[in-house]
């Protein structure tokens, strides 16, 4: 059996305490460990770390290297959102490997990284834009689109929360696996968030997801 030490990270100390934040990570984890044979050996968990600077993420490659272990993480961003960091990480002798694209490549993890900086910075570019052209035809910006944004956001948090306790009962019944989680939900007629009851393997993660916002 192949051996993993798991790295979270979440973003505020009231996530760290509650588990909400850690949800999401330590369910992919464990799928993916179940279902491609790796034992867990140690789960790191990093709380309110900076760009900058994350001590623990340098924690767990080490351990990584003692132990012969790889660096498992639920998603990309849990590394970092600085491309020229990700790359320093992926050319260590330590595997990473990311559950949310398990087939990705060193060179993949490194071209992902890449896209999503420069996504990133193109939104926030032509958000600019927009804003500069709206204001200079005399649009009155974003209070009812904010209102309505911040809304509907909370309303699918709160659901979120709703749903959460289902959730967790699931798992005490050995029911751990988004795909297992779903089909459950399905069977027991469980409306998601838009109001049919047809959940999927994605439509778990994003719930959970919001938990971690």
């Amino acid at each position: 059996m192949k051996e993993a030490i798991a790295y979270y990270r979440v973003s505020t100390q009231r996530q760290g305490r509650s588990g909400l934040g850690l949800e999401t990570q330590q369910l992919a984890v464990a799928s993916y460990c179940q279902f491609h044979d790796y034992a867990l050996l140690d789960e790191v968990i990093e709380v309110k770390s900076t760009r900058k600077q994350q001590s623990r993420l340098l924690e767990a490659l080490e351990q990584c290297k003692l132990m012969n272990a790889s660096l498992m993480v639920a998603r990309l961003d849990r590394l970092g959102r600085d491309v020229e960091k990700i790359a320093r990480l992926i050319k260590s002798d330590v595997e990473i490997i990311v559950t949310d694209n398990p087939h990705a490549t060193r060179f993949t993890i490194h071209i992902l990284a890449a896209v999503a900086e420069e996504q990133r910075q193109r939104i926030s570019e032509t958000t600019k834009d927009a804003l500069a052209a709206a204001r200079k035809r005399g649009v009155v910006l974003g209070k009812n689109g904010k209102r309505l944004a911040k809304q509907n956001k909370r309303a699918a948090q709160a659901f979120a929360r709703q749903i959460f306790p289902l959730i967790q009962k699931l798992r005490s019944r050995g029911i751990s696996t988004l795909r297992g989680i779903a089909d459950e939900l399905n069977l027991q007629g469980v409306p998601t968030f838009r109001g049919n009851a047809q959940w999927h393997a994605s439509t778990v993660f994003a719930l959970l997801h919001r938990l971690n916002k």
